[in-house]
């Protein structure tokens, strides 16, 4: 492989002479005493992105130019970690988004500068699984640089996680907590509960798993149509409280957020909310 552009010391442009695509290699010393047009030393290769996406590419590009190695290896071992723990891979974007956002945290602590996270509770109810991993990564981030980053960070990092999960932009996901935690907020007014005791019960992650793409329907515009949901007056008559209820999250979200909720998604809403509310009640 040539080398088309060195970045820096320790990471180089080339092209993959499989895929004829542009990849980032870095590895330590990968550029030491290099020019552009000289073979690669592909024994110094520790590790590669292949640009996929030019827009993407350019920004990591410029990333790697401007901040140290160390942030890019970390965010890289965090990814790798998140899609391990989630079984899934993640949008390339957050190699960009990620180190940038460890770098810019650590340039906040030297200067004693202190970022709250408000939604840092909704982040550990409603997405657990991402703050977990938030948390680790958070751990990992003070122990190798030396730091004491806030908790909020994890909850900040598990942000990042959530866009890359869904390809959403921050706005559209900070934007889907809010409505997750709105609905939640209507259930526990409705039927005056609480849901910290039954953050492990089944029926509960039900509840969440749905308001999670629910969320994202509305966030979206998407609706969920079905062609003839002839369970709306059976839902109507057997879960009527529970149906109550899904009619003040319906009002709730048209006025919100301009959303209109169809039979089809009142009749799930309906079900979930029974669901998790007669497991609370018979404890």
């Amino acid at each position: 492989m040539i080398i088309e552009k060195i970045l820096n010391n320790n990471v180089v442009v080339t092209l993959d002479p499989t895929t004829n695509k542009e990849t980032i290699l870095m590895g330590c010393g990968i550029a030491f005493k290099k020019k552009a047009g000289e073979e690669v030393d592909e024994t110094r290769i520790e590790k590669r992105f292949i640009v996929d996406n030019e827009d993407i590419g350019n920004k990591f590009k410029k990333l790697m130019s401007e901040i140290p190695m160390e942030i890019i290896e970390i965010t890289d071992d965090i990814v790798n970690y998140a899609e391990k723990m989630l079984n899934k891979k993640l949008d390339k974007h957050i190699y960009v988004s990620l180190a940038d956002h460890i770098a810019f945290a650590l340039r906040r602590l030297s200067q004693n500068i202190v970022i709250k996270n408000n939604l840092l509770i909704e982040i550990k109810r409603i997405h657990r699984e991402e703050f977990e991993i938030g948390k680790w990564a958070l751990d990992f981030i003070n122990s190798e640089f030396k730091v004491e980053l806030p908790i909020d960070e994890a909850g900040f990092i598990a942000f990042h996680i959530i866009n890359a999960s869904y390809n959403d932009t921050m706005e559209e996901s900070v934007l889907m907590t809010n409505v997750v935690k709105g609905v939640l907020n209507i259930i526990r007014y409705h039927y005056s509960v609480e849901f910290n005791d039954e953050e492990d019960d089944i029926n509960y992650e039900r509840l969440l798993t749905h308001l999670k793409f629910f969320a994202k329907r509305v966030v979206s515009g998407n609706q969920h149509v079905a062609d003839d949901n002839n369970f709306i007056d059976l839902i109507k008559e057997k879960y009527e409280e529970a149906f109550k209820c899904a009619l003040k999250v319906k009002g709730f979200i048209k006025t919100k957020y301009k959303y209109e909720v169809t039979d089809d998604e009142l009749v799930y809403l309906s079900l979930h909310i029974h669901r998790v509310i007669s497991v609370i009640k018979s404890k």
